[in-house]
């Protein structure tokens, strides 16, 4: 009889399996389930020895590398977690990048500040512009315990995942929240520091399940310096921006790209002060990228 199991991890050729509160094992895949990742429901084999059958997502969260290729990084996630910290310092082109793939997922962006020793400081004024898309920011420190209470009750119940760049802290957050709500301290991931240069080193090598004792779970991400969402079509973007997507429906024209165009309400909103520049920046290296990616599917 077959069972339903989780993936823990992915591990090339192999990936760690556990089926309900089993210790996950390391099982070797069948070529066929080469595009299987972490959070992934799948059945077992009746002596539980391989993969049998990949069950429906929900949905997968991807990238696409330098190479244009799509990269699986988790699925079935119901909160994304965005980590920031005061260092490294916090790019928003990459926050917006995030966006797209998560509001196309779609599941909830949720942003984390983290390194927040001795409480919160006083938020940068651009993160101001991410409050009408729900980002007001939770302010946690994962070496005092400063905020984990909130950020524990947010997310249990729901299979959370963080990302970010490197060095952000995402492995110490998760390290610390099963320390004191979740699993066994076996399972808690490998934590680093800041290389010299300020950026973060890649301890988390491939993104992890750690299931919490009160349902739900965290996902641990590889940190990043860049972020290239998949984006095969203008409704794609237009998803990851809704505040542009918004103002764009009063613009003069129908296929109006917010450049140079008479009566753009888009860019009226940004001389009014209403949509932040970098925003529409944003939006436009993105759109730039829809013609490669559609040739790399192709």
């Amino acid at each position: 009889m077959s069972r339903v199991a989780r993936v823990f991890a992915r591990h090339n050729q192999m990936a760690d399996i556990a089926v309900d509160h089993e210790p996950p094992r390391r099982l070797r895949l069948h070529r066929r389930f080469r595009d299987l990742a972490c959070g992934d429901r799948v059945e077992l084999d009746a002596v539980g020895e391989q993969v049998a059958r990949q069950l429906d997502r929900d949905n997968v969260l991807v990238r696409r590398d330098g190479f244009g290729r799509r990269k699986v990084i988790a699925a079935n996630i119901d909160c994304v977690w965005i980590v920031i910290a005061p260092e490294p310092a916090p790019s928003r082109n990459l926050i917006d990048r995030f966006l797209v793939a998560i509001l196309n997922l779609p599941a909830r962006p949720r942003l984390l500040v983290n390194k927040q020793d001795t409480g919160p400081a006083e938020p940068p004024e651009w993160l101001a512009a991410y409050r009408e898309l729900d980002l007001d920011p939770l302010y946690v420190s994962a070496r005092t315990g400063y905020g984990l209470d909130e950020l524990a009750a947010a997310a249990a119940g729901h299979t959370n995942i963080l990302i970010g760049q490197s060095g952000v802290g995402k492995s110490s957050l998760v390290a610390a929240l099963l320390d004191q709500y979740g699993i066994a301290d076996a399972m808690a991931p490998a934590t680093g520091d800041l290389a010299a240069s300020g950026e973060g080193r890649h301890t988390t090598v491939t993104a992890q399940w750690y299931p919490l004792a009160n349902g739900g779970a965290w996902i641990d991400s590889p940190g990043v310096r860049d972020f290239t969402p998949e984006i095969p079509s203008l409704d794609t973007l237009e998803r990851g921006f809704p505040d542009i997507a918004e103002r764009a429906v009063a613009c003069r024209f129908r296929d109006c790209r917010h450049q140079t165009e008479p009566g753009c309400a888009v860019r009226a909103a940004i001389d009014a002060g209403e949509l932040p520049a970098e925003r529409l920046q944003a939006w436009h290296e993105l759109a730039a990228e829809i013609p490669a990616q559609t040739r790399a599917r192709g």
